[in-house]
């Protein structure tokens, strides 16, 4: 744009200075001249420190004004305008020229200026070259770059291993305010009866809880089964009642909601607002709803990441954890003590296996039913759960039988703890009696089968005491 003024105006002196080189053809070649100049899609102005001697008609049309001396120029800017326009001519006047911008009458120009001869006269040339759609233009692309790179970062964003919700929409408030394209965003997500929210305005964050009996936006767009509505004033808004109930400091406020859904529920609402009736273009509105989709997108893969993640803990536990007694399954047990036996052996430790047995169990299930003999198991299951610490494994071995993993303990103590949950598990609440036997060895790491073997052997013992064999 700058190098094609700059041939602009080098064609212009030629084209001047040709024209008026004969002295006796002045007059008539100057209006030739002004004629020319006056086709031109540019604003041109030749002048002097006092005078004005040819304004393009464009001039005048733009500022709507006769202007007729550079008196007449000046007094369309502001007074320290005028003082920044005096400077320069002074300059231009000693020789000094430069290039310039200038906004008149809300267009903007940038200017050249060089010396020329006028009738014998050292005047300027000033050439105006209107750069207002340019600049909108150029200001619309970085805009849309600015776009682009929001939607980039919610696109990364959505497959972060770092993806936080919260975090994401203040990124989405603070760049879309940035482009002086919102003054406020507001989120909502919906938890059965009440929906919690959370408003970005002002550089502040506002945390609310709604409930469905009150006449916020999000329940009229659930009650209507809406996916986005497009309110002009949210002020004037009060459609059954409902609306924005805050206290907003202006009277005209444009907003774009929209509601997402997951599994054919709705979930919440998302909202862009800015201060002003009606203050969104159509191609603001495509913009947005371009923004509302990639946010669209990012919640349905988060739900379906959150639920994929809730079943895939769900079946892990249905394998890891015995669904009667939520003790550990033997299958999980089997896995784990490979990495426990690799532990005890490099760190030079022991653990101790307690194996234990319900007495006389299957007397219970025959006299009082299967279901009597869960209730029982799952009964011991928790009164073990309640004697270990976090550290120990306890685990439903088969059946009747139940195996406990104490590391980094002793004998002595473990005798105790075991004295201590049988007499529990004797206090209990059932119309029968229940006791249990155990059997307790050491495990050193190095063969875990020959170790349970030894604590089953002593569980037998007792328990033959116990019946009296």
């Amino acid at each position: 744009m700058i190098y094609f003024s700059y041939i602009l105006l080098l064609l212009l002196l030629i084209f001047i200075i040709l024209y008026i080189r004969t002295k006796n053809k002045l007059n008539n070649e100057i209006k030739n001249v002004y004629s020319i100049l006056d086709s031109l899609p540019y604003i041109i102005v030749i002048h002097d420190m006092e005078k004005i001697y040819y304004l393009s008609p464009l001039y005048k049309k733009i500022v709507n004004k006769k202007i007729e001396s550079m008196k007449d120029y000046l007094d369309l800017f502001p007074k320290n305008e005028r003082i920044k326009i005096l400077n320069i001519l002074a300059e231009e006047k000693n020789g000094y020229y430069q290039e310039t911008y200038r906004e008149i009458n809300g267009r903007k120009f940038y200017i050249i200026s060089r010396p020329m001869k006028y009738n014998g006269k050292n005047v300027s040339i000033r050439v105006f070259n209107d750069i207002t759609d340019y600049i909108k233009k150029e200001h619309e692309i970085e805009n849309m770059n600015s776009i682009t790179e929001i939607i980039n970062q919610l696109f990364n964003l959505t497959y972060s291993n770092d993806y936080n919700l919260k975090g994401t929409l203040e990124v989405i408030y603070n760049y879309l305010k940035k482009l002086k394209f919102i003054d406020m965003f507001a989120f909502a997500e919906i938890e059965g009866d009440k929906a919690n929210l959370e408003v970005f305005y002002k550089n502040k964050k506002i945390e609310l809880t709604s409930y469905d009996n009150e006449k916020r936006m999000i329940w009229y767009m659930k009650k209507k089964k809406l996916k986005k509505l497009y309110i002009e004033n949210t002020m004037e808004f009060k459609n059954e009642g409902y609306g924005i109930n805050m206290d907003l400091d202006v009277k005209e406020f444009t907003l774009y909601i929209f509601s997402f859904y997951y599994e054919n529920e709705m979930k919440g609402v998302f909202s862009f607002s800015k201060i002003g009736k009606n203050a969104y273009s159509q191609r603001d509105k495509k913009i947005i709803e371009l923004l509302a989709s990639q946010i669209d997108f990012i919640l349905k893969y988060q739900y379906t990441l959150f639920n994929y993640h809730k079943d895939k803990e769900y079946f892990k536990n249905l394998a890891n954890k015995d669904p009667l007694t939520k003790l550990y399954s033997r299958n999980f047990f089997n896995e784990w003590i490979i990495k426990h036996s690799g532990y005890l052996k490099r760190k030079n430790k022991k653990s101790i296996f307690v194996m234990i047995d319900v007495n006389k169990f299957k007397r219970i299930n025959d006299t009082y039913g299967h279901s009597t003999g869960d209730d029982v198991l799952r009964f011991i299951g928790n009164k073990i759960i309640e004697n270990i610490r976090v550290m120990d494994i306890g685990v439903r071995f088969g059946g009747d039988e139940f195996l406990i993993v104490f590391p980094d303990t002793n004998i002595e103590d473990i005798n105790k703890k075991m004295e201590v949950l049988c007499k529990e598990i004797r206090d209990n609440k059932f119309y029968f009696d229940i006791d249990i036997s155990y059997g307790i060895s050491e495990f050193n790491g190095e063969n875990y089968i020959e170790s349970l073997k030894k604590a089953d052997e002593k569980m037998y013992e007792m328990k033959k005491r116990k019946n009296g064999g």
